[in-house]
């Protein structure tokens, strides 16, 4: 997944830090307005492939793409939800109010999110 290369978010929360606070920091040290919308990437991994058709239907808006692929985790299909939005606590938030209530109705777990720098 060449598109992930560059990509910054969640892996932050994982360290102890706040993922949205180190990933507007690091928008601006690549030179990336963190005021300005930058694509985001979700990763969803759904226990089948109904699951994933499913849940990818609940997530789907005009403003989003939601991919499904196959997925190196056995028995589970992976869901990609991109959007472009300002990084902010809230819109991040209510991307994954959405992401909970659909695995809380079709099974699976949530992954990560990550950032794209716009232009990079």
């Amino acid at each position: 997944m060449g598109f992930f290369k560059r990509a910054i978010g969640d892996k932050f929360a994982r360290s102890g830090g706040d993922p949205i606070a180190a990933a507007r920091e690091q928008l601006r040290r690549l030179g990336a307005d963190p005021d300005e919308p930058h694509t985001t990437h979700h990763l969803l991994y759904l226990p089948s492939v109904n699951a994933a058709q499913q849940a990818a239907r609940a997530l789907r808006k005009p403003d989003r793409q939601i991919a499904i692929e196959t997925s190196g985790r056995k028995g589970y299909w992976l869901v990609i939800l991109t959007q472009t939005v300002v990084i902010t606590p809230e819109t991040i938030a209510q991307i994954h109010d959405e992401i909970s209530l659909a695995i809380e109705l079709f099974g699976g777990e949530y992954d990560r999110w990550q950032v794209a720098p716009r232009g990079r």
